[in-house]
């Protein structure tokens, strides 16, 4: 009898399991109801869909405001953070970052829509890359004095 209590105890925890699993893969939407896509790279970082630029990722639901306004300015700086290397490691990966703003912003895409990536979201050196270069861009420099200064501060010794 205690071998048969076994069995259907061992199924209805299968069960509650396998139930538990698929409504957490169910549609993600976030507070609004919106489905998203997300999609996990090789590396390990989250890419989220969003519409546009007014319409952040909800993996920053997880962080602070300071993180949030930073991706928001991922996007308004994007054609500066474009020509701006990375010095976290990232662009030394399998599948490197080209830019400090490939760590914000995978792609934005002719529909308007943009494909943002969780990887700065918990990286201390992209936050403060971004913050430099947003100072140094209100100070009216250049994207070649901004790229000059970013790398003077950032770049590791014998790179």
């Amino acid at each position: 009898m205690s071998r048969k209590r076994d069995w259907l105890l061992g199924g209805v925890i299968l069960l509650l399991a396998a139930f538990l699993i698929v409504a957490g893969c169910g549609g993600d939407k976030d507070a609004a109801g919106d489905e998203h896509d997300h999609v996990m790279t090789a590396e390990g970082d989250l890419l989220e869909t969003t519409s546009g630029p007014d319409e952040l990722p909800s993996f920053l639901l997880n962080h602070t405001n300071r993180t949030a306004d930073l991706y928001a300015a991922a996007y308004r700086y994007r054609d500066i953070l474009r020509h701006i290397n990375c010095y976290c490691g990232c662009m030394q990966l399998d599948n490197p970052h080209d830019s400090l703003l490939r760590c914000y912003i995978a792609e934005i895409r002719a529909d308007g829509s943009i494909v943002w990536s969780d990887h700065s979201s918990s990286c201390g050196i992209c936050k403060m890359e971004l913050e430099d270069v947003m100072a140094l861009a209100k100070q009216g420099k250049s994207v070649d004095e901004i790229r000059d200064a970013i790398d003077a501060k950032y770049k590791p010794a014998g790179l």
